[in-house]
């Protein structure tokens, strides 16, 4: 009976653990953090109606610094420097999209992580012809 029980609770542990660590369960902003170069600007208003339309930027013209206590700063090249905040909305199904959304400030973003770069997608409404811009940082730290 001893040995029945201890079998019992082990499987149900397993059951636990199994289930908490499923693929449903998302941990977003995992990899953000860190400081990113701003490298190149796809789309956005530079490109108008123009369908892949790309503006690169030197290394260092842009450089933020992704933080875990919620806060992105922006340091430009000219010294000046911008704090905002930024969270993962709860109800993430209200954008439908595909990826992960975030917001700075009050602005929704998608974001991807393709090996070490970042790319943050505008995704908030926009009245405008041009394809709303993709912003692409490169991982520096």
């Amino acid at each position: 009976m001893k040995k029945k029980t201890i079998y019992v609770c082990l499987t149900l542990l397993v059951t636990i653990f199994m289930t908490s660590c499923s693929s449903d369960d998302e941990t977003f902003g995992t990899g953000l953090t860190g400081k990113w170069d701003l490298i190149e600007v796809l789309n956005g208003p530079d490109g108008l109606c123009k369908d892949d339309y790309t503006n690169q930027f030197p290394s260092g013209s842009v450089i933020i610094e992704i933080k875990e206590n919620g806060e992105i700063v922006f340091n430009y090249e000219d010294g000046k420097v911008e704090t905002r905040d930024y969270s993962f909305p709860e109800d993430q199904e209200i954008y439908n999209s595909s990826l992960p959304v975030m917001t700075i400030g009050e602005v929704p973003f998608c974001y991807a992580i393709e090996g070490n770069r970042l790319k943050l997608h505008y995704y908030g409404s926009y009245f405008t012809d041009h394809i709303p811009a993709t912003f692409v940082f490169k991982r520096i730290r």
